[in-house]
């Protein structure tokens, strides 16, 4: 791992340590205790039925973007508290940037460098290596952007990301102010050439976590609509999966799986090709026909999930209302081989 890293996840920890468990301890057994639901056969061969599920972390308000670094950490937003936390094996939960410009979902570029979908700054941010935030994408034309949410890193090192109005929406999300791009999109920029592309995504409302599928061929979005108003069922809680062009255009637009209870948030695809979602009711695993597998019941609402790979083995860190949680997987995510 670069020096410069190392520096900054110890420097941009600010604040006192926070009240939580360092190496996690395993939930008490009850009603409401996780449980790994096997929906079919082929779910055991992605995680067993008696998964250690541990909660790492229970001090939050509402947890989002949880990010593995290379160096076995895991950051995540705890977005209505405005501050990014950290967890290191065998050491307390901490808060490592604070304020955090209300940042959503985060990656890792090509570089190591960690990239923040910011509410707070409308933006699309990346900490570059002297320790500072630059904001690389702001802007669609002359307007500002709602509040991007979540964004993916391609195999040729553009960001997508999508931009819904929660966190304009939701003054406990961001700094508030008034959409102005006419919509809730889904974007690809190019940081090479500074080019922006909002892509065409008719059956998709209001984008929330979006991955690819091995080869990204395929390219899966949450589509959050019912989050504006859950009273409303006939608002869309669904998964929408497109075919990629290569010149990263977008066709055969169709319905991947509806999800439910609550609204698809976040979401990752493994190796395989499975798509992994949050829910209200905790993970729903899919294969890439659009059956579901099985799930993992937790006691909060699910926002999020990262997977991770420490010492040969395979987890989730999964964001959940107040919490982190780790469970341990037999799988590990899908990734492309750097153009």
């Amino acid at each position: 791992m670069a020096r410069w890293f190392q520096h900054l996840s110890h420097s941009l920890c600010t604040g006192l340590l926070m009240a939580g468990m360092g190496a996690g301890s395993a939930l008490a057994s009850g009603s409401d205790a996780p449980k790994v639901v096997a929906e079919t056969p082929e779910f055991n061969k992605l995680i067993d039925k008696g998964a250690d599920i541990q909660r790492l972390f229970d001090g939050g308000i509402w947890s989002e973007g949880p990010l593995a670094l290379p160096d076995g950490s895991v950051i995540w937003s705890d977005i209505k508290n405005n501050r990014v936390m950290i967890w290191r094996e065998g050491e307390k939960v901490r808060e490592w940037l604070r304020p955090a410009q209300f940042h959503n979902g985060h990656a890792l570029d090509h570089e190591g460098r960690i990239l923040a979908a910011s509410h707070g700054k409308r933006a699309v941010e990346r900490l570059n290596k002297d320790g500072k935030w630059e904001v690389l994408v702001d802007l669609d034309g002359e307007q500002k952007l709602n509040s991007p949410n979540d964004l993916v890193v391609d195999s040729n090192g553009r960001i997508w990301f999508t931009d819904p109005t929660f966190g304009i929406d939701q003054p406990e999300e961001g700094y508030g102010g008034t959409p102005m791009t006419g919509g809730e999109y889904v974007y690809r920029f190019d940081p090479d050439s500074d080019k922006l592309t909002r892509l065409s995504t008719p059956a998709v409302n209001t984008p929330n976590g979006l991955a690819f599928s091995p080869g990204e061929t395929t390219l899966y979005i949450a589509d959050s609509e019912q989050g504006h108003d859950r009273e409303d069922a006939s608002l869309n809680h669904h998964i929408v999966a497109y075919d990629v062009r290569d010149d990263g255009t977008l066709s055969n637009e169709r319905i991947f799986a509806e999800v439910s209870p609550g609204v698809p948030d976040g979401l990752k695809v493994d190796e395989h090709g499975n798509v992994w979602t949050s829910s209200d009711s905790g993970l729903q695993v899919f294969n890439p026909e659009g059956q579901r597998l099985g799930r993992v019941d937790l006691p909060e609402r699910t926002a999020n999930l990262a997977f991770a790979d420490h010492d040969g083995e395979h987890y989730l860190f999964v964001t959940a209302t107040k919490s982190l949680y780790r469970i341990p997987v037999k799988v590990g995510e899908a990734r492309s081989e750097r153009r």
